[in-house]
């Protein structure tokens, strides 16, 4: 696999060769860097032709082989020398923001890669002028089959159901029957044929489920259960460390007394079931459990009565269906291809996730396919699968995984670090391939924007699944894979020595002798960190690139063992975000090739003296630190700095540094006093795209330290005016802390007019200001926390808000009446309100908002809830049945009391459904 010569392509452009290069070369040295390039891209070529075209030759082969190992052999060599050269550098110089010159012997190593690439460039072309192989041997399936970046792109989750309407119609009238017993039903089904994706669509039911249940709850199981993963999941809190005892007690107050509705989804033992089930109380009100499994006697042991559903293969049609929204639809594939299309439908025999792969398979093909090309597949399909459906579908996925492009096959198996089953956040996983340099750089674009294009292309090929859209960029947010797809991934990245797990069993993912020299270069573990410098690891240390420490249960305390630092030169990434740190050793500055820094610090980890500006590659740093301050203007001084991420009150200082080079895209959260006689230079950072602000006030955990509190209450507010010259500017947090004073309406003047996000907390402005930040022209997503606006009333003006699409309110706000009409937010759709406890009615004038969506109420009156479901209720009646409304009840609310009852609305809900159904 090409995988080590992407990562070599970039590891040269990375230090070599980018606008903002490590190291500075003349160019002469130039001239023989894009040589060696050229030369490897002649390698790559060739591996990928070579596997286009099936060719089975034992010469070959070897030769592959080969190429795999002497690419992996000269990164190491080269970024060996990097590392000597930079530590050099660095203590022999305070000049740290110039770039490196490169030595001799770094010189004379990029000559020795040179000749061995060389070589092998003379071995191909040999071969081909000998004819020793037979002309290369098309494999029809996959012929010309690539990547067209002018495809339309989805816009939509691809987890959509086709079919099985019956089982949806069974399932739901079980659901809302007028059984008042707790009732549980089970959907069982082998992987892939779409449990998951019926119990999604019944959870999202918006005509009858969102209404019916007061509450609502989904958690994911898979293979090896966490009763603390799942209680959490639940009670939809991040409280990891909370006793199991404790969680499970929350969970049966918090369904006390309420009609719920409770998934368990891709369960797969009844240990995990008696777990959980204990929590769930029986009052008698028609609540309901709905569970998903491979499993047909976890099922059965776990189901009421006649409760168990097994899934079906598609038919012929349900399959066409499927195929067809894939292909012709989001595609708009000519309909002549439609005889053959239903060929290859045939052959997938009625399984949803192999008809979905072939068709990504089919769908990332050029504007311009031929029949012949899927002709080709439905001949080639016969000879590809057996006739059992998971074989057959692993042999798709197979099929579809190896006609990827080299880069995207490096990112497709790096999902693999990512738990079964977990939901990634899009901007992470990004971040870490960019880290890790498999991506191929491209001319006006950014790595972010090139990374998010690879990720596009992953989901058109049906590989990810889309979890859910950012609030405003129509970008995806959070991505998944099929738990089927994840298996395949991991299974790869292990077979292809990329990824090596370790689990919490003290197991190793691979055979020892994998984790060799040349072998394992990314390490997972879900083990304490102290067995990381133990053998088979310490043997892997001239290859290891990658660290993530990602343990299976809740964040833990952990000393760092600082002898693991020298097995780790060449380290890219460390992802220690999921412990807390007890100790930083100081020689972790000296891993100058890290790109990717993520910690969690405990009090008395203080690192505010470290020599950061010795990481000269570093692109992201996250530090979570609560305990002490920080002044890392050396950071944000770093040539290759794209992405900071601190605590607030971590990063502590008055000014932003003189220096900051125009990468840096994300700073956050920058904190700042109060009063400060000097205005800010926003300038030195005009690129950045997302910028949080925590404002100090004078007490005993921001202390000026030349300053008394007198002088200090004489200094005037801190200006932002600034902020105007950051025309990059997409994402604002703007939060102060208690000890800040109301802010002046001043402050939401300096705004910048492009602003898409902004998030306020604590600002205390008054109601009346909230006019300013209604004429902001882009502004899609607003989000007002912790008493961001004060008093009584908001009473909205005209004309305002005129992209506002998201609005939250949250966090105990004062406010009690609240008047709304639709020329003041012509265009929203959701609108989210949590501890509004004063709030006792929904604006009305929210009905009259035709594009409004979903309304969310937690921890409300439950008059407000009564209020907005008689505006729901009145929209019902004009037709309009697109509006949903989800409240989750809090601790000081009583819902059984005032609750609208929706029991006599069922069968005309059900109606309208199948209606829609029909249709």
């Amino acid at each position: 696999m090409a995988i080590s010569l992407v990562t070599l392509l970039n590891t040269i452009d990375f230090h070599f060769l980018q606008p903002l290069p490590c190291l500075s070369v003349d160019d002469k040295e130039i001239i023989m860097i894009e040589s060696l390039c050229k030369k490897l891209r002649f390698l790559q070529a060739f591996l990928e032709d070579s596997q286009k075209n099936n060719i089975n030759c034992p010469a070959w082969t070897d030769l592959e082989t080969e190429i795999r190992d002497v690419a992996a052999e000269a990164e190491s060599k080269i970024e060996s020398k990097l590392y000597k050269h930079y530590l050099f550098y660095n203590e022999k110089t305070e000049i740290r923001d110039l770039p490196v010159k490169p030595c001799e012997s770094l010189h004379q190593t990029l000559q020795q890669v040179t000749a061995d690439i060389e070589s092998l460039q003379r071995r191909i072309l040999q071969i081909q002028n000998n004819h020793s192989v037979e002309p290369p041997r098309t494999n029809a399936a996959i012929q010309n089959i690539k990547a067209d970046s002018s495809s339309k792109r989805s816009t939509q989750p691809n987890n959509v159901m086709v079919g099985c309407d019956d089982e949806f119609d069974t399932i739901m009238h079980k659901l809302i029957s007028h059984s008042n017993n707790l009732e549980v039903i089970s959907i069982t089904g082998m992987g892939g044929i779409g449990n998951t994706t019926l119990a999604q669509r019944v959870y999202n039911d918006k005509a009858a489920i969102a209404s019916y249940f007061d509450i609502r709850a989904w958690t994911t199981v898979s293979q090896q259960h966490n009763l603390r993963d799942m209680l959490c999941d639940l009670l939809g809190s991040n409280d990891t460390n909370r006793d199991v005892s404790y969680l499970a007690n929350q969970l049966r107050q918090k369904l006390l007394g309420h009609r719920y509705l409770i998934v368990i989804d891709d369960i797969w033992s009844t240990q995990a079931w008696d777990d959980i089930y204990r929590c769930f109380p029986e009052d008698f009100n028609e609540s309901r459990v709905l569970l998903t499994t491979r499993l047909k006697q976890v099922a059965d042991y776990a189901s009421s009565g006649n409760n168990l559903y097994s899934m079906r293969f598609l038919n012929l049609n349900e399959s066409w269906n499927l195929f067809y929204k894939k292909v012709f639809v989001e595609k708009k594939f000519p309909l002549e291809f439609e005889k053959v299309g239903r060929g290859i439908v045939e052959k997938c025999q009625g399984l949803p996730l192999t008809i979905i792969v072939v068709a990504g398979l089919l769908s990332s093909s050029s504007n311009k396919p031929s029949l012949n090309q899927w002709e080709n597949v439905v001949a080639n399909l016969d000879l590809l699968l057996n006739t059992d459906p998971e074989m057959k579908c692993s042999k798709i996925l197979l099929l579809s995984y190896n006609h990827l492009p080299p880069h995207l096959k490096a990112c497709f198996l790096y999902f693999g670090i990512f738990r079964e089953d977990s939901v990634i956040k899009v901007k992470r996983l990004i971040r870490l391939w960019i880290a890790e340099g498999f991506l191929k750089l491209e001319f006006n674009k950014t790595m972010e924007e090139v990374a998010y294009a690879y990720l596009q292309d992953l989901v058109d090929r049906c590989l990810v699944q889309i979890d859910e859209w950012g609030n405003f960029d129509n970008k995806i947010k959070y991505c998944k894979l099929h738990d089927v797809v994840h298996s395949f991934s991991l299974r790869e990245a292990q077979r292809e020595k990329l990824l090596c797990v370790i689990n919490e069993k003290n197991n190793v993912g691979l055979a020892t002798s994998s984790l060799d020299r040349k072998a394992c270069r990314r390490v997972l573990s879900y083990q304490l960190i102290s067995h990381i410098d133990d053998e088979p690891i310490s043997r892997s240390h001239d290859e290891l690139r990658s660290f993530l420490y990602l343990p299976h249960h809740s964040i833990i305390s952990v000393y760092f063992n600082s002898r693991i630092l020298p097995y780790s030169k060449l380290l890219r990434v460390l992802n220690m975000s999921q412990s807390y740190l007890n100790h930083l050793p100081r020689e972790i500055v000296n891993l100058v090739h890290l790109r990717y820094l993520a910690l969690y610090l405990v009090k008395g980890a203080s690192i505010n003296d470290y020599q950061w500006c010795k990481l000269r590659c570093l692109q992201t740093i996250i530090i979570e630190d609560y305990s002490a301050s920080f002044t890392p203007n050396n950071i944000l001084g770093l040539p290759q700095i794209r992405h900071v991420h601190f605590s607030h009150m971590s990063l502590n200082y008055l000014h932003l540094p003189k220096l900051v080079q125009g990468n840096l895209q994300t700073l956050s959260s920058l904190s700042l006093p109060h009063r400060l006689q000097t205005e800010l230079d926003f300038k030195v950072i005009p690129n950045v795209k997302e910028l949080g602000i925590h404002l100090m006030g004078y007490n005993r955990f921001y202390k000026m330290p030349y300053l008394g509190e007198e002088i200090w209450g004489s200094l005037p507010p801190i200006s932002m005016e600034g902020l105007l010259n950051l025309h990059q500017l997409e994402n604002l947090k703007f939060e102060t802390d208690p000890h800040c004073p109301k802010c002046d309406s001043k402050l939401l003047k300096a705004f910048p007019p492009n602003l898409k996000k902004l998030t306020l907390g604590g600002t205390k402005f008054s109601w009346d200001d909230m006019a300013i930040i209604s004429t902001l022209p882009n502004l899609e997503v607003l989000k007002l926390r912790g008493d961001a606006f004060c008093g009584p009333e908001w009473k909205a003006t005209r004309n305002g808000f005129c992209k506002l699409k998201y609005l939250q309110v949250h966090a105990y706000s004062s406010l009690k009446h609240w008047s709304v009409d639709a020329d003041h937010f012509p265009v929203l759709e959701r609108i989210f309100l949590n501890h509004c406890y004063l709030l006792m009615e929904f604006p009305i004038g929210f009905g009259e908002i035709n594009t409004l969506q979903l309304i969310e109420l937690k921890n409300c009156s439950s008059l407000l809830v009564t209020s907005a479901k008689s505006l729901q209720e009145e929209r019902r009646d004009l037709g309009d049945n697109k509006l949903v409304l989800q409240f989750y009840p809090g601790p000081r609310c009583n819902f059984r009391k005032e609750k609208l009852r929706v029991t006599k609305q069922v069968p005309r809900l059900l109606h309208s459904q199948s209606q829609r159904l029909n249709h």
